[in-house]
């Protein structure tokens, strides 16, 4: 695979980072963290840009792209921090846009579009594993039991739930205004919303069947992989700026042997691993993508974020443990989303039951 971008796709990344760079300062994420509230104004601008639209087909009035360049929009949403539902909306839409029936997603994906409509994936539960599924929907339609870790389930104004009705397992659109369900905020290591979600009794729309929620785990697990990119390399940057800058005995300290071998090493581990997960949404745009092959690179991504990270903290000394350099950021939202839709042990375990199998290498 070819990671080098292409004009349009620089044209992407160009374009997106500048916007976050003059939309979003750090000092308004900070306030965002002490209050726990999601970055609504900014969510206002994203849906009027248009970025949402990238991955959806031009019939539903989106920009017809593919699962890279949303990798691209999600590594420099990662890259400034931004507390937005870019990954949960996004992996929504597109399994809607796939799954639902044809009428109803154009509708879902037209509010999408224009902000009116923010889903947000709901289906880890007490058990901790992904795809078992103890929330149930009664025969007339009623929702009830509990989902853990719902990313802005608080913010957002439908969850996309994963139940058990009587036509099977699916994935069930649920009103989050709805009287009958209660949203606990929870507090993460990233400082982003977080809620446990209980539904008793409401009202629940089956939107996908059975099939869609590997897709949805899928699709989450590897964007997820994109922010811990995205934070890493965001570090990594900043690092190397401020090795290039901060002297001692009389020169930069990046001239010295051991932290160059530290930047070195933060890149080879951050380029590693972009390759891994950007090989996997290219897979994952064709249809060819495994549960292991998505699960390696998550693994992958998992591990790497912390270790960048803990090195650039290193280099920075005592200017890195104070929370008035924004490093931290990238430090605590890397954490999480290495945590987020899989740990590395979580999904290492999902390949080792691929390890057996026959292999070919030279493809």
């Amino acid at each position: 695979m070819n990671l080098e971008l292409d004009e349009t796709q620089v044209l992407l990344r160009d374009t997106v980072r500048e916007f976050l760079s003059a939309e979003v300062p750090f000092d308004r994420i900070r306030e965002l963290e002490r209050e726990q509230h999601w970055d609504a104004a900014l969510w206002k601008d994203v849906c009027h840009q248009g970025f949402l639209g990238l991955p959806f087909e031009e019939g539903l009035g989106g920009a017809g792209g593919t699962l890279l360049d949303v990798g691209i929009l999600v590594e420099e949403f990662a890259r400034r921090a931004a507390i937005v539902p870019i990954v949960e909306t996004l992996v929504c839409g597109r399994v809607m846009a796939h799954h639902a029936p044809a009428e109803r997603a154009a509708a879902l994906i037209a509010a999408l579009l224009d902000g009116s409509f923010v889903p947000v994936p709901a289906i880890l539960e007490a058990g901790d594993r992904y795809g078992e599924i103890g929330v149930v929907v009664s025969g007339s339609g009623e929702l009830r039991g509990e989902k853990r870790f719902v990313d802005y389930g608080t913010d957002a104004t439908h969850h996309l739930v994963s139940a058990a009705g009587a036509e099977g397992p699916g994935l069930y659109l649920v009103d989050a205004r709805a009287d009958g369900i209660t949203a606990r905020p929870l507090h993460s290591i990233g400082r982003t919303p977080s809620a446990l979600v209980t539904y008793d009794g409401v009202a629940a729309e089956r939107i996908a069947d059975r099939e869609a929620l590997p897709d949805l785990i899928r699709l989450g697990r590897a964007l997820a992989a994109v922010q811990c990119v995205g934070s890493a390399q965001q570090a990594l940057d900043m690092t190397v700026r401020y090795a290039s800058v901060r002297e001692q005995f009389g020169r930069p300290i990046g001239t010295f042997q051991a932290v160059k071998h530290h930047c070195a090493n933060m890149a080879i581990r951050v380029a590693s691993a972009r390759f891994l997960v950007f090989e996997a949404l290219e897979a994952l745009d064709q249809n060819r993508a495994t549960a292991a092959q998505v699960a390696l690179a998550k693994a992958s991504a998992s591990r790497m974020v912390p270790d960048v990270t803990m090195l650039a903290h290193q280099i920075h000394g005592g200017n890195g443990v104070i929370e008035e350099n924004d490093l931290y950021f990238f430090t605590l939202r890397g954490k999480e989303r290495s945590l987020a839709w899989g740990s590395v042990d979580e999904c290492l375990a999902i390949a080792s039951g691929s390890v057996e199998g026959p292999h070919e290498w030279l493809c």
